[in-house]
């Protein structure tokens, strides 16, 4: 349900934004459509009736991201956000909706490109959901001003002073816990589902009797199946420690570690709250496995601190 406020209450205006079209949008449609293309042209080739029907779902299997991108970007095109002093208002296919920053009770937010973090969909506290749309432009805004609201509300008693920075822990301290990668055999059957799409792209330059087809189809589909398998193997023996005052993280490539107080950024799976990779300050990311158990000695610790550089060209 849309509940509309009162635009007087929203304060002045601080910005309008829309989507912003460039390579950086487009390149996705033009690799799903290349995939549906290589779908169309093994459909053509085909020259007997079995061939045909194999090779039609094949093309619908392959044509399906292009379908979907077009179905959830084409009827944003011409969405509208709009930034205010005390909130935002967002102009999409779904109507006119309107919030407040006092209203909002949860946001998704991403790390884009030049580390710039935007807000991709509010939740306000009765339950209405702002989704914005691909590319829209002032997301990297909406985020500032929201974090300026949040932080104003905080009592100056509770915020740090130089002194409490002063006092910060420099050393890890007492061992708490000790986490491995937990195995399970659950984690095989994404693996078996890819192994299958793998399977089905040797299958085809069989079929049709083309040699061809392995570089341009047997490749591509057997690629996420070999990237989801090294990540399996990769990181079964990661070792997550959990010290008083940091932690440290144990991969093949060596050893990290981090204090609280270090903690930059962190990042989540999409559309999860799993924990994928922890920055540290002025440091680098340290990436975490998807299974890592202690996830939730982290997530008390997890904090994001925002370098606003002004709104993306």
């Amino acid at each position: 349900m849309n509940h509309q406020i009162d635009i007087s209450k929203l304060g002045a205006e601080k910005g309008v934004y829309r989507i912003k079209f460039g390579l950086g949008y487009f390149w996705i449609h033009i690799v799903c459509l290349a995939i549906a293309g290589l779908g169309l042209a093994i459909f053509l080739g085909a020259d007997v009736l079995w061939k045909q029907i194999v090779s039609g779902i094949f093309f619908l299997f392959l044509s399906s991201p292009l379908i979907f991108l077009l179905w959830r970007t084409v009827p944003s095109v011409f969405d509208e956000l709009r930034v205010y002093e005390n909130g935002f208002t967002y102009k999409s296919r779904k109507g006119f909706q309107s919030c407040l920053w006092s209203q909002v009770k949860d946001h998704d937010d991403i790390l884009d490109i030049g580390n710039r973090l935007k807000i991709t969909s509010i939740e306000k506290r009765n339950k209405e959901t702002i989704t914005f749309a691909y590319k829209m432009r002032g997301l990297d805004v909406l985020f500032h001003e929201l974090d300026e609201y949040e932080f104003s509300q905080i009592p100056e008693s509770k915020k740090a002073t130089a002194e409490d920075l002063a006092k910060s822990p420099q050393t890890l301290g007492e061992l708490k816990a000790t986490y491995h990668v937990k195995k399970s055999v659950f984690d095989l059957f994404p693996l078996g589902l890819l192994l299958l799409v793998a399977g089905f792209g040797v299958i085809m330059p069989i079929a049709n009797n083309n040699v061809w087809l392995f570089p341009a189809c047997s490749v591509p589909m057997a690629i996420p199946f070999a990237l989801y398998l090294w990540s399996m193997v990769s990181t079964r023996n990661d070792e997550l420690k959990i010290f008083e005052n940091g932690f440290t993280y144990q991969t093949r490539k060596g050893l990290a570690s981090c204090l609280w107080d270090e903690i930059e950024d962190y990042s989540t799976v999409r559309r999860g709250p799993d924990i994928s990779g922890i920055k540290k300050e002025n440091g680098p990311w340290i990436s975490l496995a998807s299974n890592i158990q202690g996830m939730d000695d982290l997530r008390s610790h997890l904090r994001i601190l925002v370098k606003y550089t002004g709104p993306e060209e």
